[in-house]
């Protein structure tokens, strides 16, 4: 049975964002050595169900890969070749992704999972430069927080870019994106490896912001909402 691609990656995304976030080396270690697999069976926005197996696999010296799997649960159904998304941890606790492009029903992740900031721009619009030649533009009202903006204890503070109102984004200095979505609604949100969440949404009559890079990618959210995209 065909596996639905968009639905899968979504799913595989979701397991491998919250494994890295609370994976450690040593726990990651035991689990290679034993050849233990970790699965969950869910349910799809499609209303299909998937089974979702997680194991470890030896990457090279003082590293190790993480996969997470996502098929049809049911054997007689399932497709030849499994969705797999992977991240590689070093013995120090850093974690790099693979920058792939992927396209979801509403959004789209975008390939800055694992990249640096290594700059900070402040103009007319903020701009974090990343380490990996990318780049994200902001031109309009964001919002900082310390976690989700749902969380019960979020505390947002308000950045203004066209004011040169961005103090707190200076301490995104260093920092490492472990998750970059751009809704097709022309939300964006990014986390970052501390647990600090960039929140943009769309102005009435600006672009609200962009992204350029790697190579020939941008992104643009349209005035009144939307995305633009340019590969």
């Amino acid at each position: 049975m065909k596996l639905n691609e968009k639905v899968a990656a979504g799913i595989a995304e979701e397991y491998l964002d919250r494994w890295r976030r609370v994976a450690r080396y040593g726990e990651l270690a035991v689990m290679e050595k034993n050849g233990d697999k970790d699965w969950e069976n869910v349910t799809g926005e499609d209303g299909q169900e998937y089974k979702v197996l997680a194991y470890v696999l030896p990457h090279g010296d003082e590293t190790l890969r993480m996969v997470i799997s996502v098929n049809h649960r049911r054997r007689d159904h399932a497709a030849p070749d499994p969705l797999i998304r992977e991240a590689v941890m070093r013995s120090d606790g850093t974690v790099n992704t693979p920058a792939d492009l992927t396209e979801l029903e509403d959004r789209w992740l975008l390939p800055y999972r694992g990249m640096q900031v290594v700059q900070v721009r402040v103009s007319y619009q903020l701009t974090l430069l990343l380490d990996g030649d990318a780049q994200v533009n902001i031109e309009s009202t964001a919002t900082l927080t310390s976690g989700s903006l749902s969380a019960p204890d979020a505390e947002p503070v308000h950045l203004t870019p066209e004011r040169q109102e961005v103090a707190p984004a200076l301490a995104l200095f260093g920092a490492t994106i472990v998750s970059s979505v751009a809704f097709n609604s022309g939300a964006l949100r990014l986390v970052f490896d501390a647990g600090t969440h960039l929140n943009v949404k769309p102005d009435s009559q600006y672009e609200a912001w962009s992204t350029r890079g790697p190579d020939d990618l941008r992104f643009v959210c349209l005035p009144g909402g939307g995305l633009s995209v340019f590969r």
